[in-house]
Formats: C-alpha cells, structure tokens, sequence
C-alpha cells in the first residue's frame, strides 16, 4: 500500500520533468533550426555581396581602362564606391546579425544546459524523498510495533503499581502502629528514667558524707 501510495506521489512529478525536458529539447531544435535557416540566408547574402564587389571592382577597372570621358568615369567610379560602400554595409549588418544568431544559439543551448541540470537536481531530490519516505514508512512500522509492546508493558507496570500502591498502604499502617508503640514504650522510659533519678536522689540523700566524722555518744 506505501509502495502504491510512494509511486502515485512520484510519478506526476516524473512526468513534469519529461514534459520540461521535452520543451527545453523542442526549443533548442526550433532555434537551431532557425539558425540553422537564417545563418544560410545570411551566408548566402555574404556571397552575394562579396560577389558584387568583385564585379564593381572588376567593372571599375574595365571603366577606368574603357571610359571615352574623364566625367563618364569619374560619375561610373562614384556609382562604382556607392555600390561598394552598400555592400560593405550589407555585409558589414550581416555579420552583425550573424553575431546576434550566434548569441542566441549560445543562450538557447545555456537553458538548455540549466533545464537539464534541474532536471537532474529534481530527479535527485525525488529520489531523496522516496527514501526519506521509506524510511519514514519503516520508522512508522517499528513505532506501532513499539507502541504495542509499550502496551503490554503498560499494563503489566500498572498491575506492579497497583500491587506496590497497596503494600505502600500496608507498611504506612504498619509505620503509624509502630510509633504508636514506639511513643508508649518511649513514655514508659520517660518514667522509667524520673524514677531511676529520683531513687539516684534518695540513695545521695541516705549515703554520710565521705569527710564527715561520726559523733560518739558521751560514757
């Protein structure tokens, strides 16, 4: 039954964890595939624009050795640097976005990194407290078959109790008997000892005196 009840308890919080681990993995897949989408694009537009700026260069060259008129050149040449100048801000925001894809994938992969030490923590923390519970199960088992014992051993104390209670009683009657009659013999040796000194008195009265010399009667 605490088997039962240990696994019902567990098993929603195992399915969370595989739900988060499944999310984090979806996540990681569209941003890498969105990377993955958007870094072609942007290599492609690199190689486009590098494409174009040989093709300027080379059509600057060809107009400079080809040009009839030095204004036909110098306004091919300025149409030539505009041109080279877009495409090295092309290139030049291409790469910037290349940098933010780049950041982006490192983030994802970084919470990816942190959902599955949680994971792992969660899972670790779960198995805790499946021995926590089982221990605890166990203490429970052992408190109840204690606890019967302590019955047992209640009832038999109560019973020594009881039986000591009343030879308590018994030796207190006993106790107050015995100085009853340890009062009257106390008593009687009061008396005996006021008539020990007053006989000890009428001797010291009857006995002459050592140093006293006894009168002779006259011839």
């Amino acid at each position: 039954m605490e088997d039962e009840r240990r696994e019902s308890s567990r098993r929603p919080v195992t399915l969370a964890l595989a739900c988060v681990a499944a999310v984090g993995w979806l996540i990681a897949a569209a941003v890498w595939w969105q990377s993955s989408q958007t870094q072609s694009q942007l290599n492609e537009s690199l190689t486009a624009a590098e494409r174009a700026r040989e093709s300027l260069a080379s059509d600057l060259q060809n107009l400079q050795k080809t040009a009839g008129t030095a204004a036909d050149l110098k306004k091919q040449a300025a149409d030539a640097e505009k041109a080279l100048s877009d495409a090295s801000a092309a290139r030049a925001s291409a790469q910037n976005e290349l940098a933010d894809l780049t950041k982006q994938i490192s983030d994802a992969r970084l919470a990816i990194s942190g959902a599955q030490e949680e994971t792992s923590a969660r899972t670790r923390d779960l198995q805790a407290v499946d021995a926590r519970l089982k221990d605890e199960t166990d203490h429970v088992a052992a408190m109840q078959s204690q606890d019967q014992a302590l019955a047992t051993e209640q009832s038999r104390l109560q019973g020594e109790v009881d039986a000591a209670h009343r030879a308590l009683s018994e030796a207190q009657t006993a106790t107050a008997a015995a100085q009853k009659e340890f009062q009257a013999l106390q008593g009687q040796i009061n008396a005996a000892a006021a008539e020990l000194n007053a006989l000890q008195a009428q001797i010291r009265a009857a006995k002459p005196e050592p140093n006293s010399t006894p009168t002779s009667p006259n011839p």
